[in-house]
């Protein structure tokens, strides 16, 4: 789930702060998913527009409720872009993500059995 640049770009374009308490309110929607999904591998993802990779405060508050989530969760996971646009990403900018995401979920445990060698 990729959630937060939208948080962060909608008010800082609006001359508006932050949203206060984002990352509970984020915890909370991480939290509904889970009880709904309970076996599920949950991969939190931050990043791929400049709104969500660029902001301190959007980092700031999902990097609080990632950790919160993983502490008490070991099916939550949390993955990091590199690759950010200043807009919403093209196919070009698509197909730099996957490869990002794919790479890295080829390394995760829980993706093995879904990886053939």
């Amino acid at each position: 789930m990729n959630l937060g640049d939208n948080d962060a770009d909608y008010p800082k374009a609006h001359g508006l702060p932050f949203p206060e308490g984002f990352d509970a309110r984020y915890t909370e929607l991480i939290r509904a998913i889970r009880k709904a999904y309970p076996r599920a591998e949950v991969v939190m993802l931050l990043g791929g527009m400049e709104s969500g990779s660029q902001s301190v405060q959007l980092n700031a508050e999902w990097g609080r409720a990632v950790a919160r989530l993983e502490a008490a969760d070991p099916r939550m996971h949390h993955f990091v872009f590199r690759h950010w646009t200043p807009s919403h990403p093209r196919v070009s900018d698509h197909r730099v993500l996957a490869d990002e995401l794919i790479s890295w979920l080829r390394g995760q445990a829980f993706m093995e059995r879904f990886i053939s060698r």
